[in-house]
């Protein structure tokens, strides 16, 4: 019992020592915010900790491409979902914002999984993702974009980020991202022990960090910042389901071995970092093609 409570009491504190690592690096570039607004912090805790983890992981590939679409709309119409005064105190608007979206994500997640069965599988699904991602890209794509990522010429230096770290999270605001991300993780770990995986799965694919965030943004961040996150929010499930899939394969094949447990949490960690070094580098690359792209055509129409 007590290593149970040891594994749990780790898997929390990785979970929201990732969470503060990400919305760290997501400040530095609006665009890497969007991608990582599905990161699938939660959805590995839910594979991890389900009893089935296929089962799992089959009720997370939908709803993630239908969190996409929700934040995807979310950002659009953020004034008009749900409509509010126009004096409504930034608290108010972000309380009314978390409450109407995490409900409408709560009634397609439910859907989803209902009709799961009826629903293609990871595969169709990933193509489906990939072909709405490219299609909204080029729609809403809106250059020039200084680029502000984290790689800058020389060696960095670790500790005005590990300040900046601190500075970012430790404020009330911060403090309640927090929480709230913590008091996810901590219903997701009870759930597993109550519920079948298929619900664990979709309780995994809760994506209310990225809506808080998003909500949290529309209060205080320029218009155009939110629409650089909205340039690349469809871009993230496809890392996501891709990353479900093969974290459910291997746990499936480790649970048979010995220290099955702490094996997967270690396959967990190493995924997670290798799916952040992923978005690190290749968003920035797209970015600065797609740029380049827009930029050639601009000239060429200027000419």
């Amino acid at each position: 019992m007590t290593a149970v409570w040891g594994l749990a009491a780790i898997k929390l504190m990785l979970s929201v020592a990732t969470f503060a690592a990400l919305g760290y690096i997501g400040t530095y570039d609006k665009r890497i915010a969007g991608v990582l607004l599905t990161f699938p912090i939660l959805n590995g805790i839910g594979i991890l900790t389900a009893k089935d983890p296929l089962a799992a992981a089959n009720s997370i590939y939908a709803v993630v491409v239908f969190n996409g679409l929700l934040l995807f709309v979310a950002i659009s119409f953020y004034r008009i979902l749900p409509p509010l005064p126009a004096k409504a105190s930034p608290h108010v608007q972000l309380i009314a914002r978390v409450v109407t979206w995490t409900l409408l994500w709560a009634a397609g997640a439910v859907a989803i999984v209902i009709w799961r069965d009826e629903l293609p599988g990871p595969a169709v699904l990933l193509i489906v993702q990939c072909t709405i991602a490219v299609v909204a890209t080029v729609i809403v794509w809106k250059p020039p974009f200084r680029s502000a990522h984290l790689a800058r010429p020389g060696r960095p230096d670790p500790q005005p980020h590990a300040k900046a770290l601190v500075s970012v999270w430790w404020t009330s605001d911060g403090l309640i991202r927090i929480g709230l991300f913590a008091f996810c993780c901590i219903l997701l770990l009870v759930a597993a022990n109550f519920y079948e995986s298929k619900w664990v799965g979709m309780l995994s694919a809760l994506p209310l960090p990225g809506l808080f965030a998003v909500a949290t943004l529309s209060t205080i961040a320029h218009q155009k910042d939110l629409g650089r996150i909205r340039e690349t929010v469809l871009w993230g499930p496809i890392t996501v389901i891709t990353f479900n899939w093969t974290f459910a394969e291997a746990i499936v094949r480790l649970r048979a071995a010995p220290s099955a447990s702490w094996t997967g949490l270690a396959l967990l960690v190493l995924l997670l970092c290798a799916d952040a070094v992923l978005i690190l580098w290749a968003v920035p690359l797209m970015a600065a093609y797609l740029d380049s792209r827009h930029m050639t055509t601009s000239q060429a129409h200027d000419g």
